[in-house]
């Protein structure tokens, strides 16, 4: 699975995921340990994903690292 897909499915499923705990919290329908149990299952599920894809993919994932250092470091170096 590429990054671009990769990042869409879990766009998608984060917005499912916010539009469902909100109709939820609106309603009353749903606590906050039904909320973090919900919230721990989604980070394992991305996790894994994350995971595999690293496994998969090792130099775009080291490339994406180094992108973000670099960003990182450039960012911290304005002041």
């Amino acid at each position: 699975m590429d990054a671009a897909r990769l990042e869409e499915q879990y766009n998608r499923e984060l917005d499912e995921m916010t539009d469902e705990i909100q109709a939820g919290l609106d309603s009353g329908k749903f606590s906050a340990t039904d909320i973090q149990r919900v919230l721990e299952q989604k980070t394992r599920e991305a996790v894994t994903a994350t995971d595999e894809f690293v496994r998969d993919n090792p130099w775009a994932a080291l490339g994406i690292a180094a992108g973000v250092g670099a960003l990182i470091g450039f960012l911290l170096s304005r002041k």
